[in-house]
């Protein structure tokens, strides 16, 4: 699984803020998301219309737990309060993630299918 989430500075930027800053904040919070188990790499870029954070959660689970989790608020809260918004949030499953639920649909009985 892919999370590829887009930020961009949609308010009031922190006074005196230099791109140092930005990049440091990015760069904590990647760190701090690749000690969560299951969270996996994560990566930060600088994308079309912002910065892109592209990570590789085990499960939705796991992607969901990341803002709940105490040691990841602090870092998130920097880049916050820098002034950055989430803008997007995708997430991207493997096909071979997602064949079992194709091949489950194949399995229901005629009556009980919408198609």
């Amino acid at each position: 699984m892919l999370r590829i989430t887009t930020w961009r500075v949609s308010g009031a930027t922190a006074p005196n803020l230099t791109p140092q800053a930005g990049v440091q904040a990015f760069n904590d919070m990647c760190t701090a998301l690749e000690k969560l188990p299951g969270a996996g790499r994560v990566r930060w870029f600088f994308g079309s219309g912002g910065v892109v954070t592209v990570g590789e959660p085990e499960s939705y689970a796991v992607a969901d737990a990341i803002l709940s989790t105490t040691s990841v608020q602090v870092p998130i809260a920097k880049v916050l309060a820098l002034g950055y918004s989430i803008i997007e949030d995708q997430f991207l499953l493997e096909p071979a993630k997602v064949f079992p639920f194709i091949e489950a649909q194949g399995a229901v009985p005629a009556q009980l299918s919408r198609n």
